[in-house]
């Protein structure tokens, strides 16, 4: 006798099978939170109180003025708490700057920028986060205060790994390959310099990887659409550079429009296709031009408010050349190879600060080149795979141009974009990594140097930091 579907019950899983569910859906998002945990507290434990050369000097007078005042505010003086540091502990490779530590700070004209700070460009919402879970760590465990707001990077590594975890998954992505790849990125030079020290990057690693998680989600229906905009505008604020971030999670739709438009052969504006009853197509292009808008207005609102709110003439780095065509062209390859690897050049010499030998930390730029190269090279006509992969190689390759353009117009002054700056859009190149890792013999060359790096990266943290 046939039993009717609506009578057929299936059996619930036992106690040990959810446990076995559960270790299999958790293990590698926990790993990477406790290997994220684990090099930011070593190496930041092994940094003395040198600042780091990546402006921490301004991001700590930010954390010490915003209890009282909110915000720095343009052309503002450095406060004492800065300057006693800077004057005594000084930046890392460079040693003290200014007046002899303990001697009078009346004349801010010896340090740097005459004692004028830079960080007015940035909302305080990455400082108040700082400070509120910095102050927390320090009351907790004594930590003096330098070491607790440096520690927070933890907490933002820790988040980039686990959405990582979420967006690899999203396409099938192996789990041992998804552990390899976020070994990589922990123990990356950029880690190092973001995730160690007080830096307004940390956000972004995180940020750039959610946008692109939302852009996914809401293209294949399982997300309100609405969220793109609210997250954009969210990250932009933490930091402007995130708009690049934006700016793929857009480009991904719109390249997912264009296909589904070219599969109704031009006419399904509204078309809703069977595997995505919870949007039509229209909406994909509106939420990315929305997402564009929300963010950018909310940038051109904080620069208007910071402008009113000036104290006196903005500070001039000094560091600006002419955007030649020469110079635009070299900046196709400033994200896709350097990010991951970015380092600080010692002034006046070869070396760089972190003294990571080169070789060691070489094959990250290859898993991030091979990785995008190798899954746009490969790519077949009609995959599904197609927005994705073309999306992200045109950020890899041209996104660094079009932000040196970005800040000629707006700002008419053109300098080398650090390649930090990449840092939105780095967990896309992963994601392409993954994509192209398809045997066992991949994978274990993979996870085998990302284990070997991050075991490098902890054993010489007392003689690199």
């Amino acid at each position: 006798m046939t039993v009717p579907h609506e009578q057929i019950v299936t059996p619930a899983a036992s106690p040990a099978t959810r446990w076995r569910r559960l270790f299999i859906a958790l293990w590698v998002p926990v790993v990477l939170v406790i290997a994220s945990f684990g090099m930011s507290a070593v190496v930041t434990a092994n940094h003395g109180p040198a600042l780091s050369p990546v402006d921490e000097w301004v991001y700590v007078d930010y954390l010490f003025k915003l209890p009282v005042q909110g915000i720095v505010h343009e052309g503002e003086k450095i406060g004492t708490e800065a300057l006693v540091i800077m004057s005594c502990d000084g930046v890392t490779p460079y040693g003290p700057m200014g007046p002899t530590c303990g001697s009078s700070l009346a004349d801010l004209s010896s340090f740097p920028y005459k004692g004028v700070t830079s960080a007015d460009a940035y909302t305080p919402a990455y400082f108040a986060v700082t400070r509120v879970v910095g102050d927390a760590i320090h009351t907790v465990t004594g930590i003096n205060q330098l070491s607790s707001w440096r520690v927070t990077g933890a907490l933002w590594l820790g988040l980039a790994a686990v959405l990582l975890h979420l967006l690899l998954r999203q396409w099938r992505i192996r789990r041992p390959v998804i552990l390899g790849l976020g070994l990589a990125v922990i123990a990356s030079p950029f880690a190092w310099w973001t995730y160690t020290y007080i830096s307004t990057d940390a956000p972004s690693l995180a940020f750039g990887i959610l946008l692109l998680l939302a852009a996914v989600k809401i293209g294949r229906g399982q997300w309100s659409g609405w969220w793109l905009p609210v997250i954009s505008t969210v990250a932009v604020l933490f930091k402007v550079t995130n708009v690049l971030g934006v700016c793929l999670a857009a480009l991904y739709l719109l390249i997912l429009w264009l296909l589904e438009l070219k599969q109704t052969q031009w006419a399904g504006w509204k078309t809703r296709r069977p595997h995505q009853q919870n949007r039509s197509s229209l909406g994909l292009i509106f939420f990315a031009v929305l997402a564009l808008g929300a963010s950018v207005s909310a940038q051109l609102a904080w620069l208007a408010f910071r402008s009113a709110e000036a104290v006196g003439i903005p500070v001039d780095q000094a560091i600006g050349i002419p955007l030649t065509p020469e110079e635009l062209v070299s900046q196709v390859a400033t994200f896709l190879p350097g990010t991951i690897v970015s380092n600080v050049n010692i002034s006046g010499s070869t070396n760089l600060a972190y003294a990571i030998p080169g070789f060691v930390v070489a094959p990250l730029s290859w898993i991030c080149i091979t990785g995008v190269l190798g899954a746009f090279w490969t790519l077949r006509k009609g995959s599904k795979l197609t927005p994705i992969v073309v999306s992200v190689t045109l950020a890899a390759l041209f996104f660094a141009p079009m932000l040196a353009i970005m800040i000629h117009v707006t700002t008419g002054n053109y300098f080398p974009l650090p390649p930090r700056y990449g840092a939105p859009i780095l967990g896309s190149f992963l994601l392409l990594a993954g994509l192209t890792i398809r045997n066992r013999w991949a994978v274990g060359i993979l996870l085998g140097y990302s284990v070997a790096l991050y075991a490098y990266v902890l054993i010489n943290a007392p003689l690199l930091a």
